[in-house]
């Protein structure tokens, strides 16, 4: 639970209130005139993966079957074909 601290407070032991949080996992809720305002806490980091984390992921995921590739090849066949771009000579017309 946050530890609820006056603003004046926070002020004067800034460097203690931080180290509390860095090293000891603290958090503190800042509070100006008996009201909320801040809270100070440790920042959460995400972890990072690496290459062979990624890796193992994908080589764990189901491969497609033999269907798959047809079965791409028809939907993209069956695809309307797309406008033709009008802005592509724009910069070439002059109004």
């Amino acid at each position: 639970m946050a530890k609820r601290i006056t603003a004046t407070a926070a002020a004067r032991e800034f460097s203690h209130v931080l180290d509390r949080v860095e090293h000891g996992g603290d958090e503190f809720v800042v509070e100006r005139h008996g009201r909320a305002v801040a809270t100070i806490a440790p920042v959460t980091t995400a972890r990072r993966a690496k290459w062979g984390d990624v890796v193992a992921v994908l080589d764990a995921l189901p491969r497609p079957d033999a269907a798959f590739g047809r079965e791409l090849k028809k939907v993209r066949r069956d695809q309307p074909r797309l406008p033709r771009d009008p802005w592509a000579s724009s910069s070439t017309r002059r109004s």
